[in-house]
């Protein structure tokens, strides 16, 4: 009876994990749009710009899928106070590419891409 307790206080206080896709299309980050919408991005401004990620936050534990569906090649890695943890190293365009990344420390990053300093996302992890 103790070992079913304890089980059972152990799987409920269990959380899921959420993955957000973060898609790189026309040199920004566009947040949780389908691979039909991204190939749609750059010709469509309106659409850009209502999708556009500036700032997210997430939970510990939670992931980013980065997701290159841009024309050209990107370098994302994340930053907190000018400590690099994260790289998702040369991510050439296509699905076979795409990188997840679990979130793991509290705090506040700066993600950019290393060949387009405009893309540039802050994201609060707590």
């Amino acid at each position: 009876m103790k070992t079913c307790l304890i089980l059972l206080l152990t799987f409920s206080a269990v959380t899921h994990a959420e993955v957000f896709r973060m898609v790189q299309a026309d040199k920004t980050f566009l947040g949780n749009i389908t691979d039909k919408e991204a190939a749609a991005a750059s010709d469509d401004n309106d659409f850009e710009e209502k999708h556009k990620i500036e700032n997210l936050n997430v939970k510990v534990g939670d992931s980013i899928q980065f997701i290159n569906r841009d024309e050209v090649s990107h370098n994302v890695s994340g930053w907190v106070n000018e400590k690099n943890i994260f790289d998702v190293k040369i991510q050439a365009p296509g699905a076979t590419n795409d990188r997840v990344i679990e979130l793991k420390t509290k705090g506040e990053y700066i993600i950019q891409c290393a060949i387009h300093p405009k893309m540039k996302i802050k994201l609060k992890v707590e």
